[in-house]
């Protein structure tokens, strides 16, 4: 793993991209669960668009998730002046930076969407930046922490919770980097509307934001075509974020996610089984 990735990081953007998209169509072509899934993803969550639309999108998402995880070796542990200018622009910058001018610290959140990391790990370059995580097991922890580290970034182990790991780094005026756009356990969550669909959705952020009094900025990376680089953006979360009805909060929550869906859909992974779990008497909603 250790070889692989270090000859995956010299490679240039062009190639990974082009190996990713090359995965991705294996995939689709394959009809594997990832591309069935995809397609009832994007079928219930917009279907204003034609089919054709549909598939299209979910066929550059399958390449899209592919080219992230090859660049992710790139990201942590590629020449460094190159993984900085690859951010071509940094669009809405200053959202964040009012926000960590506050002195309680940022909750940035992210989704998995275009390239996440390739934008995130070069801001702790300019910004007091963390994410948290938990360990893993094997050399990918080692090269996963030294590269979100490697411009000057934390990463805080979260074995006793994100929530209790995070609240004194925002304490402390950091950016807290987190990805809310998963299934939580049972019991960490409740159903919110995402995309016009119902998703159990973790009420983790609405604690943060109550507990640490921190505001809330939306940020996604978007992949340009032609390996010419990415595009960082920064928008604001919706006012009822703040709202102490956790209902009311997550439900923003999940609006300011599906903003960053709508601007750039294909880059979205709609392979996951984001509705895997249903409200009670719901059917399947995979099958």
């Amino acid at each position: 793993m250790r070889v692989l990735f270090h000859l995956l990081a010299w490679l240039p953007l062009s190639v990974l991209q082009f190996l990713g998209a090359f995965a991705g169509w294996a995939l689709w072509v394959s009809g594997s669960s990832r591309k069935r899934v995809a397609l009832r993803n994007i079928s219930r969550c917009m279907p204003e668009l034609s089919a054709d639309e549909q598939r299209r999108i979910a066929r550059a998402s399958l390449s899209h998730e592919f080219c992230t995880y090859l660049e992710t070796a790139r990201v942590w542990l590629g020449p460094a002046r190159s993984v900085q200018e690859a951010v071509r622009q940094w669009r809405g910058i200053e959202v964040f930076e009012r926000a960590l001018a506050k002195g309680r610290g940022v909750i940035l959140l992210t989704l998995h969407q275009g390239t996440f990391e390739a934008v995130a790990i070069p801001m702790s370059a300019r910004y007091p930046m963390a994410g948290l995580y938990k360990p893993q097991k094997g050399a990918i922890n080692e090269l996963s922490v030294r590269g979100r580290c490697r411009f000057g970034g934390r990463m805080e182990v979260a074995e006793a919770g994100v929530r209790k790991a995070a609240l004194p780094l925002l304490a402390k005026g950091v950016g807290v980097y987190y990805m809310p756009d998963h299934d939580p356990p049972r019991g960490g969550g409740l159903f919110a509307p995402f995309m016009g669909v119902p998703a159990h959705t973790a009420t983790l952020v609405a604690k943060l934001v109550r507990l640490s009094g921190a505001p809330v900025v939306f940020l996604f990376g978007e992949r340009l075509p032609r390996a010419r680089g990415y595009i960082a953006h920064f928008f604001d979360a919706p006012a009822e974020i703040y709202d102490r009805d956790p209902v009311a909060a997550t439900t923003a929550m999940n609006q300011g996610l599906e903003r960053c869906v709508r601007a750039c859909p294909e880059q979205y992974w709609w392979g996951y089984k984001r509705f895997r779990r249903r409200p009670p008497g719901e059917p399947d909603f995979y099958k």
